[in-house]
């Protein structure tokens, strides 16, 4: 059996690794859609009514408070510095008509604070030589500019834009992200509940079997890594219960042979006893009745015989050790022939005929013929001891794809001595036939009985 090398690109890990990107990508998009539509909904909530109206409103009432404390004239406007630096969220610039005298661009030494130079004026549109000719609804929009007058009485011109403080842009932070994780985690879960599910079930079956229901059916479904595990723990369980099953009949097939053993062992042994004993002492009457004690005791001492060689089977068929094959090759047609013509002299001998229907057999099998001229004795067994000889024994054999069929009928004759058969002999043929790499099985219809051995074709 071959041992397949980890891999980490095997089927369960693409899976896994496909679902998570699925799963990832639908999570981003999803957090993109509620973090755009989160900001529209706290920049909203922010300038929703009179808010940035009101903002502005107190920035400029800051900035007064701030002129008559600090008493700023055009003499120290840089002292609006220290103001603007107090604001967190105001862009500011300071104008007398439409020169810039203070802004967030100029530093408080710079020389354009210091004087009010005409020459040097900066437009808003274009350039003009006479600033009274300019449009002042041109130059300070309504929106942004504002009046302001100095300590000293001198009106400047403020353009201020206020920024509100939107505290909720933290919450839209935390709801783009945490939909975002949720998505995730809950799409991932929805797509991998299958693979959960399975893994699940597979426990649940493994309690069954370690509960002692062995019968239980593993659940086997996909293709992945997780189908693998199923199927070996199947073909674990399924190899358990055969041997379970194999242990089974042995002590079956041990009961019935120590019970069938014991009784043919006992009864032609207490009859040798007996005879032994008279021979013993002499209580016979004359030579002749000598000679048949001494034949009933041959009798029974072959009987005992073979009692013993079926014990022997028994260890063949059911022992741990057994001797190893001495295979040779053999054509099939040679092995059917002899079948036919010289392993069943007994059975001819016992008023018997054979009919024999061998097609053209051109492969060669590989056989012990020690071990198959045990098979075919076991079968001249069987067929004194249960075969009709008024019909005859029909063997046939054919060639199919990679295997020698060889198939043996005889009818059953009726027997009103007839006990179980512990079937030894049978199973012995069968244990022979697998150590060939074949097998060997029999069945019984009506009044006849059918074997069929194969055994495998090899090359010349």
């Amino acid at each position: 059996m071959s041992i397949r090398k980890n891999r980490w690109w095997s089927r369960l890990t693409m899976e896994l690794i496909a679902l998570s990107g699925i799963a990832l990508l639908t999570a981003i998009l999803v957090s993109r859609a509620v973090g755009t539509a989160a900001i529209q909904w706290a920049v909203t909530e922010a300038y929703s009514g009179t808010k940035y109206e009101d903002k502005t409103e107190e920035v400029l009432k800051d900035l007064d408070q701030f002129i008559v404390k600090n008493k700023v004239t055009e003499q120290n406007i840089e002292l609006l510095v220290a103001w603007v630096q107090r604001q967190r969220d105001v862009y500011v610039t300071f104008y007398r008509d439409i020169d810039p005298i203070l802004g967030p661009y100029m530093a408080p030494d710079s020389p354009e604070t210091d004087s009010w130079d005409d020459d040097d004026a900066l437009y808003m549109e274009g350039e003009a030589e006479n600033p009274d000719e300019i449009d002042s609804a041109e130059l300070y929009p309504t929106s942004n500019y504002h009046d302001v007058m100095l300590y000293d009485g001198t009106v400047i011109k403020v353009d201020m834009e206020v920024y509100l403080d939107v505290d909720n842009l933290y919450w839209v932070d935390i709801a783009e992200y945490g939909s975002g994780a949720i998505v995730f985690i809950l799409l991932l879960f929805a797509l991998i509940h299958r693979k959960i599910r399975y893994v699940n079930q597979l426990e649940q079956d493994l309690k069954v079997l370690g509960g002692g229901n062995l019968e239980y059916p593993i659940t086997i479904k996909g293709r992945d890594e997780l189908t693998s595990l199923a199927i070996g723990i199947e073909s674990l369980k399924n190899g358990i219960l055969e041997e379970q099953q194999m242990k089974a009949e042995a002590e079956k097939a041990n009961m019935e042979l120590v019970t069938a053993m014991s009784h043919d062992l006992r009864t032609p042994l207490t009859s040798l006893i007996g005879y032994l004993e008279l021979l013993n002492m002499h209580r016979y009457e004359d030579e002749e009745q000598l000679k048949k004690y001494l034949e009933y005791c041959r009798k029974k001492a072959f009987q005992m015989k073979k009692v013993s060689d079926r014990l022997f089977e028994y260890f063949l068929v059911y022992g741990r050790e057994e001797k190893g094959l001495q295979l040779q090759k053999i054509p099939s047609v040679e092995l059917a022939e002899d079948l036919c013509n010289g392993q069943f002299f007994d059975w001819q001998d016992h008023g018997g005929t054979i009919e024999c229907q061998i097609e053209e057999l051109k492969g060669i099998v590989q056989v012990d013929s020690e071990y198959m001229q045990r098979v075919m004795d076991n079968l001249i067994s069987n067929l004194k001891k249960y075969g009709d000889p008024v019909y005859p024994l029909r063997i046939e054999a054919s060639e199919q794809p990679d295997m020698l069929h060889i198939q043996v009928t005889n009818h059953i004759r009726d027997r009103k001595d007839h006990l179980e058969s512990t079937q030894i002999g049978l199973k012995t043929c069968r244990k022979i036939m697998e150590n060939h790499g074949g097998n060997f099985t029999w069945k019984q219809e009506n009044n006849e009985f059918m074997i069929t051995i194969t055994l495998p074709l090899v090359k010349a």
